[in-house]
């Protein structure tokens, strides 16, 4: 039986031209999809890419696709203009409802920024230009399983701490509960919160986090009716018996939810930005600058599950 897809509009950042985002935006004329696709990039060397790869966009597979072109300005080195110009564009064009949702590909951090601008990461960047009345959460799912949260998104690890607090644990789980309900449709969400210390701190042992910020919180939102456990500790928390348990997992900083997460799903992983005004969603991978070109070697697998996530969360 043929799976029945409603149509969805969805626009694509292109990311760094540098980088294989451009590659993956070539190679999806030469995919089947079932949804309008508009991909925000600089036309000309979109073009190029594709003739790189031997793919010819004039005859494409994906009749619903299209091209929004991004001028290149005078003077743009590393493309780094453009590259800020495409994800402006992209996301103002969804804020604006042109487009249902909004599909990053990566970008160079360090390109991105410069003196006056220190670029930190997409999610950031996307809630300034946004303006955004919530602090987005960084999430992360694949085949629509069990979602991963982080109470902080791209910080040093001693910053990444002072943000474990009581309030902002509680805040960031309704905000979650109610994405569960709303956008995957489940009625009773049910979330695992990790520790911040080794084995949950050991009754005390390790670090008093544990006692004196996460449980009372999650005490809080018991009293509340939310179902959440907790802490667990962080090296266990994503076993399989919690994945299938769970609805989510949330953890306390950006390593202690990844590196367990994408040492499972890393070439299909999806990240998902909740709290923002927009539905978005990005692959889970970076630049690869040394597969640019090699069409052989480029797993479009993330893209298309980035793709899949959003036309479901619309």
């Amino acid at each position: 039986m043929t799976k029945e897809y409603s149509l969805k509009n969805i626009a694509i950042s292109a990311g760094d031209p540098n980088g294989i985002g451009y590659d993956l935006c070539a190679m999806l004329f030469d995919t089947k999809i079932n949804h309008d696709i508009t991909i925000f990039s600089n036309q000309d060397l979109l073009l190029h890419r594709a003739k790189l790869l031997k793919i010819d966009i004039t005859n494409p597979i994906n009749k619903n696709i299209k091209i929004q072109n991004i001028p290149l300005k005078n003077d743009d080195r590393d493309y780094r203009l453009l590259t800020l110009d495409t994800i402006k564009s992209s996301a103002l064009a969804c804020l604006k409802k042109k487009h249902d949702a909004l599909v990053t590909l990566p970008v160079n951090k360090k390109k991105l920024s410069s003196q006056s601008f220190q670029f930190i990461g997409h999610t950031e960047y996307l809630a300034e230009i946004l303006e955004s009345k919530n602090e987005p959460i960084m999430c992360f799912t694949a085949n629509q399983n069990c979602l991963v949260a982080i109470n902080s998104t791209h910080l040093s690890l001693a910053d990444a701490i002072k943000k474990v607090s009581t309030p902002r644990i509680e805040k960031n789980i309704k905000i979650l509960y109610t994405f569960l309900q709303v956008y995957r449709k489940i009625d009773n969400p049910k979330i695992l919160l990790t520790g911040l210390n080794p084995h949950a701190g050991e009754d005390g042992i390790f670090g008093l986090e544990e006692i004196n910020i996460i449980t009372p919180a999650i005490k809080n939102l018991k009293s509340i009716g939310i179902a959440v456990d907790g802490p667990s500790p962080g090296d266990t928390a994503f076993i399989p018996k919690n994945r299938n348990s769970y609805d989510c997992i949330y953890y306390m900083y950006h390593d202690q939810a990844l590196s367990a997460f994408k040492s499972i799903y890393f070439d299909e992983g999806v990240n998902v930005s909740v709290g923002l005004p927009i539905i978005r969603t990005s692959v889970d991978h970076g630049t690869a600058e040394d597969l640019v070109g090699k069409k052989d070697c480029i797993s479009t697998k993330s893209l298309l599950n980035a793709i899949d996530v959003a036309a479901s969360l619309i």
